[in-house]
């Protein structure tokens, strides 16, 4: 396993000898488009102006990925390269290393905003920012080679094996009784979240649980359609993501971390911010009709 590292730590000092400020900032913005951040303002947005189902099945697969991200992430404990020598650190991040949690998340979004938009050139723009990505968190020395590849092939499984089965899944959802279809979102995301008691887990199968609680409602009693023009995208963005900035904001505030049910917490704030994409947002945009 030193080996491993060693060549590792190699492959980023050779990387990094391009370094200069101009390249420190290049790298770090290409970054933020592999942060959860950037995926949560995202797909939403997709999901309120553009087309719900399948910007519903891509949010549902982000948050599965990111839950099991950081379940592997604990389980395996991995360093990262500047734990084992300093001078590569120009990034800063926490945690353990393997699987890429930029890797996974931009390969698993990415590739299913492309098998949605089936367009030769949105791919391959999407190949490159793939790769970007990648070679980002290398020259910011926050990630060996082979955490890349593992987040890569973690999130190549979960594409392959979730993708195909939607449509199969919600045929098969149609036909079970309402009181199993509200009862599933809530027992199965909270057994996953007790596996690991670490927050992005948490939220993830918090979110998850609201979500797809929400997509029931929507579905039955709100019904919205994608929007008509640039200025209803501009006001449903603006609108949607205000309720989770002040609900993230709030939780920061008012809950400390130290407290004993303090992922409970993370879990309900989460659940109330999943169902708030899926259902209150388009409830409200119809309401103020834009």
């Amino acid at each position: 396993m030193e080996n491993i590292w060693q060549w590792g730590i190699d492959v980023i000092t050779a990387v990094q000898k391009i370094r200069s400020p101009f390249f420190d900032s290049f790298f770090l913005f290409i970054s933020f488009f592999g942060t959860h951040i950037f995926y949560i303002l995202l797909i939403p947005l997709i999901y309120w102006c553009y087309d719900k189902k399948y910007a519903s099945r891509i949010l549902i697969l982000f948050l599965i990925s990111g839950w099991l991200n950081t379940v592997m992430k604990d389980m395996i404990n991995h360093p990262r390269p500047y734990n084992l020598d300093e001078t590569v650190k120009i990034g800063n991040t926490k945690g353990p290393g393997i699987p890429s949690g930029h890797a996974q998340q931009s390969l698993v979004v990415l590739s299913a905003l492309s098998l949605w938009r089936r367009n030769r050139f949105f791919t391959s723009g999407a190949a490159v920012l793939i790769l970007l990505i990648a070679l980002s968190r290398i020259y910011l020395g926050v990630h060996f080679p082979t955490d890349i590849l593992g987040g890569w092939l973690l999130g190549a499984v979960i594409i392959a094996a979730l993708w195909p089965v939607f449509d199969k899944i919600e045929n098969f959802l149609r036909q079970v009784n309402v009181y199993i279809l509200v009862s599933v979102p809530v027992i199965i995301p909270g057994l996953l979240a007790l596996i690991t008691a670490s927050v992005w887990p948490v939220m993830s199968m918090g979110a998850l649980s609201g979500f797809c609680e929400g997509l029931i409602l929507e579905k039955r009693y709100i019904g919205f359609e994608r929007a008509g023009n640039t200025a209803s995208v501009i006001n449903r963005f603006l609108t949607g993501t205000a309720v989770p900035g002040i609900l993230f904001s709030a939780e920061k505030l008012l809950f400390s971390s130290d407290t004993s049910y303090y992922m409970i917490i993370v879990f309900i704030y989460s659940f109330v911010i999943g169902i708030w994409i899926s259902a209150g947002a388009p409830w409200m945009f119809k309401k103020i009709r834009i």
